[in-house]
């Protein structure tokens, strides 16, 4: 949440943060003009945005898996069909954790857990399409 400030730790010890969690600074394109049909806690929560970008990753890269894995059949390589589907597995399971994360610090904001649900749901309908679109490489 906005002004929330996370607990620091060494990195041995047990409240330690991590790595995807050090960094509290929102992307670029989250400010977008577009971002502000988010409403807050998820508009100022990292997490948010870090999971459905990683969501939106996941299905572009699932597209390019599944177009080399046909490739890979038609060629008569099928036993290495499921290689290319890997990457797009470890973004799914990336934005599942980060997801959950955001979820447990975003429902105390609400009243009850259905009300919780639907400003998720609503938030990711919102950008979901506009963060598959986004533009990935920064130039400068």
């Amino acid at each position: 949440m906005k002004g929330e400030s996370r607990p620091s730790g060494s990195a041995g010890s047990a409240d330690a943060l991590p790595m995807s969690s050090a960094m509290t600074t929102l992307p670029a394109w989250a400010s977008a003009d577009w971002a502000g049909d988010v409403a807050e806690p998820f508009r100022s929560d990292i997490d948010f945005w870090r999971s459905v970008a990683a969501s939106a990753d996941a299905l572009l890269m699932l597209a390019a898996a599944a177009a080399v894995g046909a490739v890979l059949v038609l060629t008569n390589e099928a036993a290495w069909v499921l290689l290319p589907f890997a990457f797009p597995a470890g973004l799914m399971v990336r934005a599942g954790a980060v997801a959950r994360i955001s979820s447990r610090r975003n429902r105390g904001v609400f009243d009850d857990r259905r009300a919780w649900k639907q400003a998720e749901r609503a938030a990711v309908a919102a950008v979901f399409f506009k963060v598959l679109r986004r533009r990935r490489a920064v130039t400068g």
